[in-house]
């Protein structure tokens, strides 16, 4: 049986820690805004872990099980997006939870019946961004064109797919190919950048060259990083944030939020970033330990179908955005303890091809 793999959990745990520097609601000058450009990157490590465990889940599970999952989880998970945008217009953006499903599902789908040669995954990524950047922004409006083209404010298709198929190159080669990689993409940045750097160069919606080839540098780079170590203690901090990273999703960002209602944004800004942390590591653990005492009662449908309802109609019902923005944050941090046990009660039916390679296993031992 082979050994488990904590560097995923540590790269998603170090991406948690960047989503603290992104989303600080504070406009920054100088080394302060370098640090959140390099912050921003964090979703692109997350999708990149995605992608790579994708692949084990298409081994063992059927594609209709996966996609009423994921189904799900983008309905539900539209909670993260009502904390940010605490009306009925969050359901036209798609955020984190969103992508995350439409990457999954296309890795998936990938993995499960195509089975790429590696480099495939490498060149995936070159190619998805071309169409972003000669394509997308050049097409007329159609009815899906906010979800798989550029707009303003979310996460498209097109570029966005990259990181998960990127993440699946980097985790079957060889680190080295990694490190190559990671200071070919970084030399790339230099050239490019060599007649200066602009704001608008590092909008991550609206993704430039240079952020694409930042984004590259900075997952190869923390993949070569964090692969290279050879064991992680259980027990590491790091270790803990990427295990639970979901539940670090909607908990770090109650903090903030509230953190700026209470007129906290004056403080100093690396007070902030460690103000928040401590107080969302706190929060995990003491949630984790109540969950013990209400996790039983959501291995039924019905809990659930609440669940989805009450994130749906809560924006429909209710004006207040600070009383929107507190239930959705407690539905979303409900979800993200207990998500496992949602992925429980998909339909596990294999598929024709699953059911055939089953037959094939069974003959052989006969």
């Amino acid at each position: 049986m082979k050994e488990y793999d904590y560097s995923l959990d540590a790269i998603k745990g170090f991406s948690c820690i960047l989503m603290i520097v992104a989303h600080i609601p504070i406009y920054f000058n100088g080394n302060e805004r370098v640090f959140q450009i390099i912050a921003s990157l964090a979703p692109v490590l997350f999708f990149a872990v995605s992608g790579v465990t994708t692949t084990f889940q298409a081994r063992r599970k059927s594609f209709l099980s996966l996609f009423s999952f994921y189904v799900l989880f983008a309905v539900i998970g539209f909670s993260y997006n009502l904390m940010w945008r605490p009306d009925v217009q969050a359901f036209s953006v798609m955020d984190v939870p969103q992508i995350i499903t439409l990457g999954v599902l296309s890795v998936f789908l990938l993995e499960k019946y195509l089975k790429p040669a590696p480099v495939v995954y490498l060149l995936l990524p070159l190619l998805l961004f071309s169409v972003h950047y000669f394509i997308g922004n050049h097409l007329p409006d159609f009815p899906l064109k906010s979800m798989l083209f550029t707009e303003t404010i979310g996460f498209t298709y097109f570029p966005w797919i990259f990181a998960f198929v990127a993440g699946v190159f980097a985790y079957r080669c060889s680190n080295k190919v990694n490190l190559i990689l990671a200071l070919g993409a970084a030399l790339l940045l230099g050239i490019f950048s060599y007649g200066g750097l602009h704001e608008a160069d590092f909008i991550k919606y609206n993704m430039s060259v240079k952020y694409f080839l930042l984004s590259l540098a900075i997952l190869f780079g923390a993949f070569f990083i964090f692969r290279r170590k050879p064991s992680y203690s259980p027990s590491n901090l790091i270790i803990f944030f990427g295990q639970h990273s979901f539940l670090f999703l909607f908990t770090h960002l109650f903090f903030i939020l509230t953190f700026d209602r209470l007129g906290l944004g004056s403080l100093y800004i690396v007070l902030m970033w460690g103000l928040v942390l401590g107080c969302t590591y706190v929060a995990m653990r003491i949630l984790l330990w109540l969950n013990r005492y209400i996790d039983s009662y959501l291995n039924h449908p019905v809990p659930w179908v609440i669940i989805v309802l009450a994130v749906v109609a809560i924006p429909v019902l209710i004006s207040n955005s600070d009383l929107v923005i507190l239930s959705e944050a407690a539905l979303g941090i409900l979800f993200s303890l207990n998500y496992k046990k949602l992925s429980s009660l998909m339909p596990a039916s294999p598929s024709p091809r699953d059911r055939a390679a089953l037959q094939e296993v069974i003959h052989e031992k006969a």
